[in-house]
């Protein structure tokens, strides 16, 4: 009886060291999406999760881009971080430079590696940046990758025998001949923009200017700036041709997006990002194109990249770079792209039957990428998020409004720029 009891508990431990062992390794995952995107993203945590039983990944909405970074950096004050989260590319050098990040790497050339040179050059990290001489090792895989561009709807265009405008100035005339008005009241309006700090540096580019010095020690923008901002004043308050959304941030992108799907407004600046959602709910033919140039043809690019929080435990980092490879791989980048609008971020995937045929059929989704050509790289400095959220983009809606002249608030956001960028070099 002993030697049968010794022989069950034997049998016991086994089994249950085999049940533990066949537990997935888990890691968290943070996403920042609504709509359609965020049903894309879960859908696809769903099939990864389904289509192996190794990892697993645990989701979890967190809101818009800045209210996950904040969640972020909140949670990593409290040791409650996520595994992997996915961050628009103006935080990440604040967040390299706090040691936060996982020098990604290892993982890329390790034992479950990815193809490092078939990524689309202008949508990888060293795309989107400027090192400015520093050493930066690879911390961020690109995921869903956008530019700007312009939208149009392609019957009030040809009713009005109105072409696509590719400067400032047919953009401006373009407004004028589009904008619709009964006494008055506007009824369609030729132009819209959210007031944005993206945007805008979309114009600054494109009128010879640029974010900062070649090297990243003092700000730039002040004069092409002043008159991308001018550009905008203009067409609201002078020409009147222009809507000016209301509402911060995200809530200006939706109206734009919703009025131009109302068809009250012919042509808007929004982002790539949107290119499903607007083809799918608008009764009208949409078109795309580049945005319109001042001197040069410019465009930043955005979206995020995924990132790894240096913290998490060895089982936590395998499985959250197994989803980040997963995600970013050929078939998946393809999927994503035809389902959102974003950018593939693999050659293979763009020069795959599957997209060329589906390019054929879908012009508009092929814009964002040739406008890859035009895209400019921003400083690696740990100060670029805070001169964009402290320093630019909430001033930029007072000479818009009225509140203040363009001269007055490019001072302000130059002076304060230069501060933090001489306290970031410290």
């Amino acid at each position: 009886m002993k030697k049968v009891a010794q022989l069950f508990m034997t049998l016991f431990v086994v089994g249950w060291g085999l049940l533990v062992s066949a537990e997935p390794l888990t890691a968290t995952f943070w996403y920042s999406y609504g709509g359609k995107n965020r049903e894309v993203t879960e859908a696809m945590i769903k099939q990864f999760n389904e289509s192996q039983s190794k990892y697993q990944i645990k989701g979890s909405f967190q809101g818009d881009y800045f209210q996950a970074i904040a969640k972020v950096r909140a949670a990593i004050v409290t040791k409650s971080p996520p595994t992997i989260f996915h961050s628009i590319p103006e935080v990440l050098p604040s967040l390299y430079e706090s040691g936060i990040l996982e020098n990604l790497e290892p993982y890329a050339t390790g034992d479950n590696p990815t193809d490092l040179k078939d990524f689309v050059p202008g949508l990888t990290q060293d795309g989107y940046f400027d090192y400015l001489g520093k050493e930066v090792p690879l911390f961020a895989i690109p995921f869903n990758r956008s530019t700007p561009l312009l939208y149009y709807n392609k019957d009030m265009l040809a009713e009005k025998g109105v072409n696509v405008p590719t400067t400032w100035d047919e953009l401006r005339e373009a407004a004028a001949k589009l904008t619709v008005r009964e006494g008055n009241e506007v009824k369609v309006w030729g132009f819209e923009v959210p007031v944005d700090w993206w945007f805008w540096l979309a114009m600054v580019y494109q009128a010879g200017g640029s974010l900062t010095n070649a090297t990243g020690t003092e700000a730039a923008f002040g004069e092409a700036g002043a008159e991308a901002l001018q550009f905008w004043v203009d067409l609201v308050n002078k020409d009147q041709v222009m809507k000016h959304p209301p509402g911060q941030d995200y809530n200006a992108w939706e109206v734009t997006n919703t009025d131009f799907i109302n068809e009250k407004v012919a042509i808007i600046f929004t982002s790539t990002a949107f290119l499903s959602y607007l083809t799918d709910n608008s009764s009208f033919q949409v078109g795309t194109a580049f945005l319109p140039k001042k001197q040069d043809f410019a465009t930043p690019s955005g979206g995020t990249f995924f990132v790894m929080v240096k913290e998490a435990k060895p089982e936590e980092k395998e499985a959250g770079w197994a989803f980040i490879k997963w995600m970013s791989e050929p078939e998946q980048t393809a999927y994503w792209s035809k389902n959102t609008g974003y950018m593939p971020v693999r050659i293979s995937a763009v020069e795959s039957s599957l997209m060329k045929d589906f390019y054929e059929a879908n012009p508009n989704y092929m814009v964002a990428y040739k406008q890859l050509q035009y895209a400019v790289r921003l400083p690696f400095s740990s100060e670029l998020y805070t001169i964009q959220r402290e320093y630019i983009q909430p001033h930029l809606e007072g000479p818009v409004v009225g509140v203040q002249s363009v001269e007055e608030m490019m001072q302000k956001a130059v002076e304060g720029s230069n501060q933090a960028l001489a306290k970031g070099s410290q």
